[in-house]
């Protein structure tokens, strides 16, 4: 074969390598680029507003840190990513506006999944007890020896509305939207709520006190603080009407047989209950729901509440500790914010509806319930050294100072 017969198969080969360098996309020929031609401000799927956002906020977020960390710009909490499965509005911005990568999972294996993709960068999961209790029970779920990609169980933290702990941890895993005092009180804002719907003034008004009772049952006159009786009476002597939005359903005869007290037409849509309760000069309870938002938000529009005692100790009756009331949070507070009034006293019902009526308030928001204070107690808690005192309750369960399991750190 001849010098030149050998080069031919070199020659294309030299010619395929340019054709291939020059043709080929930019992911080839500059593969130092790595232009994925993606915009991270947006998702790559949108289902709008009303449907699945979770999808596109996972995108966006999970877009943003590895770019970021590509980059090497994040911010100064981007880095400390927390997966949520109880998306409480108030948490979700707290967390956003401290900077925090935040992932939503709709059940636990979809958590085990982004857990997978984002450890050791994941600080903290918010979950409910049920479903810590459902990953200790799934083999690829909890960190143990046999499956150390698992979670460790001092990471997720269990949202709950009741005093008791929700996760074998016990209380300090326990997050409440109240402080009880055993619990880590995570708290929440109704400031973003109440700011959407304007202050009225008192004298556009109406007369009208708003009773909470989404259901009849509320009203049942064995279990219910007022007898029908008091806003007959409280009509009478103050001149004022009670509204409410109930769901009657098949006991029409549990609601009041006052013509005094007026059902808006069932439970109310959220503008609809917004609007009548800024229109009103107070907000009464009858004894249930306990412990609900709504005199937060009525204390933020201007509109005092009248908090059912529904026991107390006789022998000491002023004693607030050893008060139960509808809404025991508010227990120190006192008029012309909140009026408390031991259950059947018409007298006392009156004076506090009166009370109410001539004494009109401004926007009321607690420290507690401010959006900063929200940000201060989610710093401290993700920043807490949980490990640390997750091996001190192993090590007591070691030496059975203390019953449970023992779980992998």
């Amino acid at each position: 074969m001849s010098p030149s017969s050998r080069s031919r198969p070199i020659l294309c080969l030299v010619l395929l390598c340019i054709v291939v360098f020059y043709f080929s996309p930019s992911s080839v020929r500059g593969w130092r680029r790595r232009d994925t031609r993606m915009d991270l401000v947006k998702p790559l799927v949108d289902y709008g507003e009303q449907r699945h956002g979770w999808i596109a906020a996972n995108q966006r977020a999970a877009h943003a840190l590895w770019s970021c960390i590509e980059r090497g710009d994040c911010g100064e909490n981007q880095m400390k990513v927390v997966i949520l499965m109880i998306w409480a509005m108030s948490t979700i911005r707290a967390l956003e506006s401290m900077g925090h990568t935040v992932l939503y999972a709709v059940d636990v294996p979809a958590a085990v999944q982004l857990y997978h993709l984002f450890d050791p960068l994941v600080k903290i999961l918010i979950m409910n007890g049920e479903q810590i209790q459902e990953c200790c029970g799934i083999d690829y779920c909890l960190k143990s020896e046999q499956n150390p990609a698992g979670i460790p169980i001092w990471k997720m933290f269990a949202f709950s509305f009741w005093v008791n702990p929700a996760t074998d941890l016990g209380n300090q895993w326990t997050l409440s939207p109240e402080d009880y005092g055993t619990n880590t009180f995570l708290g929440y804002s109704i400031e973003a709520q109440c700011e959407l719907r304007p202050f009225v003034p008192h004298a556009k008004r109406a007369k009208q006190i708003y009773i909470i009772a989404k259901y009849v049952t509320f009203f049942d006159q064995e279990k219910t603080a007022w007898p029908t009786d008091f806003f007959e009476a409280a009509a009478a002597e103050v001149g004022v009407e009670f509204v409410t939005g109930t769901h009657v359903g098949d006991r029409p005869d549990l609601f009041p047989a006052s013509k005094h007290v007026h059902n808006l037409g069932g439970v109310l849509t959220q503008s609809d209950f917004y609007g009548n309760l800024s229109h009103s000069v107070a907000l009464l309870g009858v004894g249930d729901p306990v412990t609900s938002p709504t005199p937060y938000d009525a204390l933020c529009l201007g509109v005092p509440f009248i908090n059912p005692v529904q026991m107390w100790d006789p022998t000491s009756p002023d004693d607030r500790t050893r008060w139960s009331t509808q809404h025991d949070p508010l227990k120190e507070l006192d008029p012309p914010f909140v009026y408390h009034v031991k259950r059947r006293d018409r007298a006392a019902f009156v004076a506090a509806v009166r009370g109410a009526v001539e004494n009109p308030i401004s926007s009321h928001v607690l420290d507690r319930m401010r959006m900063q204070s929200v940000e201060k107690r989610l710093e401290d808690i993700i920043n807490r050294d949980w490990r640390k005192e997750a091996e001190a309750i192993l090590e007591r369960r070691r030496t059975g100072a203390e019953a449970g399991y023992l779980f992998t750190l």
